[in-house]
């Protein structure tokens, strides 16, 4: 569970330098879990695990959070954001790819067909 949490605070890091202007707050909480094996055999006792998993939650706003909250941080400094554009796609974008993958794929047979018809000869 621990390459979780760190992943999520990787991401946040990431996304709070490309979106500027984003307030967080961070709350960090654990779970006991209890597993109940049951014995496949008779005469043995029930066995019984307790686990406990550790999460994260982190809040990202661009409106106000509570700055009272312990978990509170507030948005990083404008000169360390970089703005990502966003491009849209455009309808079909897709299906042209697809579109000239295959006539490569086909251009391709076809010289590789040509070749052994030549080299036969």
């Amino acid at each position: 569970m621990g390459r979780a949490i760190y992943k999520t605070v990787t991401i946040t890091e990431i996304i709070k330098r490309r979106v500027a202007g984003l307030h967080q707050i961070t709350e960090i909480s654990s779970t006991v879990i209890v597993d109940d094996y049951e014995p496949l055999e008779e005469g043995l006792n029930k066995l019984q695990t307790k686990r406990t998993v550790s999460s994260i939650t982190i809040t990202l706003s661009l409106k106000q959070l509570d700055k009272s909250n312990v978990g509170y941080q507030k948005p990083i400094p404008e000169s360390e954001v970089v703005e990502q554009k966003v491009v849209e796609k455009k309808e079909g974008d897709d299906e042209e790819k697809k579109e000239k993958k295959k006539g490569g794929k086909n251009n391709n047979r076809r010289k590789n067909n040509n070749r052994r018809k030549n080299n036969n000869r």
